[in-house]
């Protein structure tokens, strides 16, 4: 799922660095010192209005407080508590210090006037770096022809990184396939990820399954694209429109509904950095869409959102009075025999971090039809085949999610589906992301040719798999 937590630069995304010119902060190394000491208390209290409260008059004018609780709601969800600060150095811009967060080191700048209050303050993410395994990683590929030297190729230098564990994929080439397995399914362990067993968290490639779930409605008459998405939700949530144009089904799925990537309301004083949406219930969900003010034509921009998709799943849940689960097992689990995927925990393998930290398992609630959804390679085969051509009891439905809902210059989209050009060639794809998982999956229906791969590593695997696609097939 890309619902993806970045660690990067946070000066504009959490505590907004003003460039602003000031006179030389008065305040001393020791003021600065026990600044720090009330910061961390009120920090790791998610007091933001205490920290806002000992900010200055010109760096109030600059963001309401409303809005620096929500850039902080949003920093600690990111980075967790604060463990402890060092002094590094002071300038002509302020004092620097080292803090050590549960997930990310940052470099944090305050200045402050002669009254001891914030001018200035930004975090920046201090730079980490992780060594190469020292030993060739382990893996089933055969290295026999120019296929597995193409795999080898695009995959050693990924499982190569010391922060990752495990990666298998898949290559299908009509009725051909082949599974290739490298590294293990925990830092601890040996074991080599089992296509059958090795279950793994998919990420935003979920919402492939959510849109399928949609397709299958409307194939059988339940469901209309262009329904309304109040039609499926509580009354006493205000119809969602703009200017007369209601967001539609269809909009959830292709990401045109204007909807924000996630609720503001997601990052609460709930919020736990391990697994972040778990607080995250329907009531919650249903709280932000009574305030939801639609404020941009829907239906002709892209722009992608959890959120939406979420909510696509929320709305399928309430239609057929089943959990997302359920229907995802009833409806294309059963119906394709993919028998080892579902919301479950249990058989996942273990998932690492950027950093190659073990990670909780995530657990999506209300905006499960985002990313919730854990699955094997060879169940993820089964599913690809069937994009593909292999015949089953969801051709229709499937064949609805590749026909194209949204295009403009940047963007192309089906039900669920991406769309790259590649010459003459349509490669419908999508990735998917957690706190310690990556996916991706692609095909092209006229070559019946498609790519899976499946990691327990939180580093991308997008490239590496349009690479093998466009290489190998």
């Amino acid at each position: 799922m890309k619902i993806k937590l970045n660690y990067k630069f946070y000066s504009l995304l959490v505590l907004f660095l003003f460039s602003v010119q000031y006179l030389p902060a008065q305040a001393i190394r020791s003021d600065y010192d026990y600044f720090m000491k009330e910061f961390q208390r009120f920090f790791n209290e998610k007091k933001s209005d205490e920290i806002y409260g000992r900010s200055s008059a010109s760096y109030q004018s600059k963001i309401s407080k409303e809005k620096f609780s929500l850039g902080m709601r949003k920093f600690v969800a990111n980075v967790g508590l604060m463990q402890h600060f060092s002094f590094v150095d002071s300038t002509t811009s302020g004092y620097n210090y080292a803090i050590k967060f549960e997930n990310s080191d940052q470099l944090f700048s305050v200045l402050l006037d002669y009254e001891k209050q914030i001018l200035r303050m930004n975090f920046k993410e201090l730079p980490f770096f992780i060594e190469d395994k020292n030993f060739n990683v382990e893996s089933s590929n055969p290295l026999k022809d120019s296929i597995d030297l193409l795999v080898e190729k695009f995959v050693r230098p990924y499982i190569q990184n010391g922060a990752t564990a495990g990666i298998t994929l898949a290559v299908i080439d009509g009725k051909q396939q082949r599974k290739y397995s490298y590294g293990t399914i925990a830092k601890t362990s040996k074991q080599l990820p089992d296509a059958s067993k090795s279950i793994f968290e998919i990420g935003s490639v979920t919402k492939i399954f959510t849109s399928l779930l949609l397709a299958k409605e409307v194939v059988g008459g339940n469901m209309y694209l262009e329904d309304p998405i109040s039609k499926y939700l509580p009354d006493s949530i205000p119809r969602l429109a703009w200017h007369g144009h209601p967001i539609s089904l269809v909009q959830l799925s292709n990401h045109t509904a204007g909807f924000p990537r996630l609720p503001e309301n997601i990052f609460t004083t709930n919020a736990v950095l391990a697994d972040p949406y778990r607080h995250y219930k329907v009531d919650s969900l249903f709280h932000f869409l009574k305030k939801y003010k639609v404020s941009s034509q829907t239906g002709v921009n892209f722009s992608y959102s959890n959120l939406g998709a979420g909510v696509l799943g929320v709305a399928l849940e309430r239609h057929n009075n089943k959990s997302f689960e359920q229907l995802v097992i009833d409806n294309i689990c059963l119906p394709l025999g993919m028998k080892n995927t579902s919301l479950k925990d249990a058989g996942v393998v273990q998932g690492y971090n950027e950093k190659g930290r073990p990670t909780s398992y995530w657990h999506l609630e209300s905006l499960a039809g985002s990313g919730a959804i854990r699955s094997t390679l060879d169940d993820m085969i089964i599913f690809m085949k069937a994009q593909v051509g292999s015949k089953n009891k969801l051709t229709k439905a499937i064949h609805l999610t590749h026909q194209i809902t949204f295009a403009n210059d940047d963007q192309i989209m089906a039900l669920g589906w991406r769309i790259k050009k590649a010459g003459n060639k349509k490669i419908f794809h999508h990735s998917g992301g957690t706190g310690g998982f990556r996916s991706f999956v692609a095909f092209d229906d006229e070559s019946q040719k498609a790519i899976i791969i499946l990691s327990n590593a939180a580093l991308d695997v997008t490239a590496i798999g349009f690479s093998i696609f466009e290489n190998c097939l």
